[in-house]
């Protein structure tokens, strides 16, 4: 279901950005864990497999309900542990923190893209601008650095409600 903003305005992925839940998921998990003698066990598995198809920014209390809901006897503990490997395995990424300061996580993609966060309604847009790359790089090299990465949000009023 996609939400609506106040303002009518419907919450969209960037088309850029979007993209189905990488079929190789469990290829990429198993090798990565595999790397950290680890296992892909049956509730590694439950636990991926939702959180890689979530199609939006989440928290994960937000993740611990859903998994619970379909598998009660995966315990909240354990879906923290395996986001957590889930980030270190590069299938999921921290984007940035709701409202309330709480960090949201999303699949990791292909294409980099940015975040708009509506003060209004609190959902989050996506979209990717060349040109603000371009004068991020010039500015991080003119200071003397090299970015390893970057995270780049605006908190925004929605203008069409905020007149």
């Amino acid at each position: 279901m996609v939400k609506s903003a106040p303002c009518g305005r419907k919450k969209v992925r960037d088309p850029s950005s979007a993209g189905e839940v990488p079929g190789s998921w469990e290829m990429v998990l198993t090798g990565f864990l595999r790397e950290k003698s680890l296992r892909l066990t049956d509730q590694r598995r439950k636990i991926s497999s939702i959180a890689l198809t979530q199609d939006s920014h989440f928290e994960i209390q937000e993740l611990v309900r859903e998994v619970r809901k379909i598998h009660p006897e995966i315990s909240p503990a354990t879906v923290y542990r395996n986001v957590k490997t889930l980030c270190e395995a590069g299938l999921l990424q921290e984007t940035l923190e709701s409202k309330s300061g709480v960090t949201l996580y999303e699949r990791t993609e292909s294409g980099h893209h940015d975040h708009i966060v509506c003060l209004d309604c609190g959902l989050i847009f996506e979209f990717h601008n060349a040109a603000i790359e371009k004068a991020q790089t010039k500015a991080i090299r003119a200071m003397g650095f090299l970015e390893s990465r970057h995270q780049h949000v605006i908190y925004a009023k929605c203008e069409l409600i905020s007149k």
